[in-house]
């Protein structure tokens, strides 16, 4: 078998190179193809993990808005939103543990108040680290829900293999649902699975945990919590009008 090594140390002689260099040894060769070749199956995997995603719900779910949020430019004014930013971002830096355990997180309170744009830089961010993400509205949730009923290609399981597939399964707009029995078994099973699947699932409501707790019934809230890691009441004036 040929030296590749000598070969090219008789090539670099050739062209005058300096004696100081000089090809590296097989298996620093080797290493570094075989790094090649673990860096593209990593890439190869990111884009078939994205492509699951898109058929599911369309890219990430988040529209143009939303794409452009991110930590930087989430507006604070108060000691409180510093906190809710500060959590935001531990969130995605201890992602890959809280993930490890099927944890995810609730923000809730008044519209205005930046809850999605902490949530959709939340997404931006683990999207951009490769992290499969998907934020739907619960309306959004239960049309696909309806949509197996009268679609013999979809069904449960699959839908429900589908909204196990994402890393990390944003949920908006909690309570304002029909309220019916049957969506609120679907909502239970949805976290349920993702819980023990080991899969993070957020959840972002307008409402009160009172009145949160009112429209989901006992146990879908307290499978909601035991899903959620950490819970921000965002609790201060609406940004809207304001220009943020």
């Amino acid at each position: 078998m040929m030296d590749m090594s000598s070969e090219v140390s008789k090539l670099l002689k050739r062209l005058g190179a300096p004696k100081h260099i000089q090809p590296d040894p097989p298996e620093v060769h080797r290493q570094k193809i075989r790094e090649l070749q673990r860096r593209d199956e990593v890439i190869k995997s990111n884009e078939h993990r994205s492509r699951l995603n898109n058929a599911l719900f369309g890219k990430s779910g988040l529209n143009a808005h939303f794409l452009s949020c991110s930590f930087e430019n989430y507006k604070v004014e108060r000691a409180d939103q510093r906190k809710a930013l500060d959590v935001a971002k531990r969130f995605v830096e201890k992602f890959v543990e809280l993930s490890a355990v099927g944890k995810g997180f609730l923000f809730i309170g008044t519209p205005g108040t930046g809850k999605n744009h902490l949530a959709a830089a939340i997404a931006n961010a683990l999207m951009a680290r490769h992290h499969s993400v998907v934020l739907l509205s619960v309306m959004d949730l239960f049309a696909r829900v309806r949509e197996s009923y009268n679609d013999r290609s979809l069904s449960e399981e699959r839908l429900i293999a589908e909204l196990m597939r994402p890393e990390l399964l944003i949920i908006d707009e909690i309570g304002l649902q029909r309220g019916s029995v049957d969506e609120m078994l679907w909502l239970t099973r949805i976290i349920d699975k993702r819980l023990y699947g080991l899969k993070s699932t957020g959840f972002i409501t307008n409402l009160d945990t009172a009145e949160l707790q009112k429209v989901l019934g006992e146990r879908a809230y307290e499978r909601l919590l035991d899903a959620a890691t950490v819970a921000v009441k965002f609790d201060w004036p609406s940004f809207r009008g304001k220009g943020a």
